[in-house]
């Protein structure tokens, strides 16, 4: 089976970590967000994947190349300008027969993708919607929902207390190739939700509804990143963690680890970290591969990417860390967000809340 993921944002929300890495290449437990995409549709049948990426944003390509690594085959379609996503898929699509998945690129997910195809079929629906319950529907696409879960309507972000159910859009889709007959040929922001689905809904197509209690997060700030890793180690989604890590640590191939240091549950390091004496990790956290993290340290709830630096005495706490940060001796840093390649001198106490862009020096 098909499917197009739709990575052309420009992931403004999760910046500064975004400005060197982009979104679909951010780490989720050290393996690239859009891989783990991925990998639930390879495990659902999923044999063929085409990106919608930017025509500025080659990285993806040179770091996935043709998804032999991932066990699929991998094509990119790339727009020189925004197309929005109706256009973007409908570009992507071309050549495509039969039913295909539609994915939004930042939605982790562990939904059964098999039976949402099976129940595709069944009801004969030209399209299928995944959803999900909701707390707060003003900030989502909204549906209503008929007998047989046909949806009857579909509201974008509805005002409070206008949504007509708790049911919002998953950000995962199956499409018969007729959809792509009512995505016009002109670019247009929220074509998908805005004009398609609703279009579909108006003219008598079945739009078929998948309500599922499926973990799903979408990944679009710094908080739901963090919150994602935290659910993850937590063990909200089966299968993503070695059994052991809800009572100890787990270490990668390579890594050194001082005798007295302490791991605690639901940490996790990558290949050939380094840990110093008297280092404490509580978590959730997560460390890259290559980390180096000095005596005395201490890194809680926090996130750090491959080849970063913790000085001896510093302080990490509810952070998210990038790729070959250094963070200095005696350093105390809190809900903070550090991007590619920066550093933090030596006893500086950052605010809570820092950001600092890549390459930046602080303190």
């Amino acid at each position: 089976m098909n499917a197009v993921i739709l990575v052309g944002g420009s992931g403004t929300r999760l910046r500064p970590l975004t400005y060197a890495t982009p979104k679909p290449l951010i780490p989720v437990l050290n393996q690239p967000l859009i891989a783990r995409l991925i990998a639930n549709l390879v495990q659902h049948g999923v044999d063929n994947v085409v990106l919608a990426a930017s025509a500025s944003e080659r990285r993806i390509e040179t770091a996935l190349g043709d998804g032999s690594s991932l066990g699929v085959k991998l094509g990119y379609s790339y727009e020189d300008q925004p197309l929005g996503s109706g256009l973007a898929v409908k570009q992507a699509a071309r050549g495509f027969d039969g039913a295909f998945f539609v994915c939004n690129g930042d939605v982790i997910t562990d939904l059964d993708l098999s039976a949402m195809a099976q129940r595709h079929r069944d009801t004969g629906a030209t399209l299928s919607i995944s959803l999900s319950s909701v707390d707060n529907p003003s900030g989502f696409g909204v549906v209503e929902l008929a007998d047989g879960d046909r949806i009857v309507r579909f509201v974008e972000k509805p005002a409070p207390g206008e949504a007509p159910s708790s049911w919002a859009n998953a950000g995962t889709w199956i499409f018969e190739p007729a959809v792509l007959d009512h995505i016009p040929d002109e670019k247009m922001d929220g074509s998908l939700e805005r004009l398609v689905f609703p279009s579909l809904i108006a003219d008598g197509f079945r739009v078929q509804g998948f309500p599922s209690d499926a973990y799903w997060m979408d990944v679009g700030t710094a908080e739901r990143y963090a919150q994602l890793h935290g659910d993850i180690l937590d063990g909200r989604i089966d299968g993503w963690l070695p059994s052991d890590a809800a009572t100890g640590a787990v270490t990668g191939e390579g890594c050194e680890v001082w005798q007295d240091a302490e791991l605690g549950p639901r940490v996790l390091l990558g290949r050939d970290c380094r840990v110093g004496g008297l280092v404490r990790i509580t978590g959730p956290s997560v460390l890259g591969d290559n980390c180096d993290v000095r005596d005395n340290a201490c890194i809680e709830r926090s996130i750090i990417w491959s080849g970063s630096k913790i000085g001896s005495g510093a302080v990490v706490r509810d952070s998210i860390i990038g790729n070959d940060v250094w963070i200095g001796d005696d350093a105390v840093i809190e809900d903070a967000v550090i991007a590619n390649g920066a550093r933090v001198r030596r006893g500086a106490k950052l605010p809570r809340g820092a950001r600092l862009e890549p390459e930046e020096v602080a303190g």
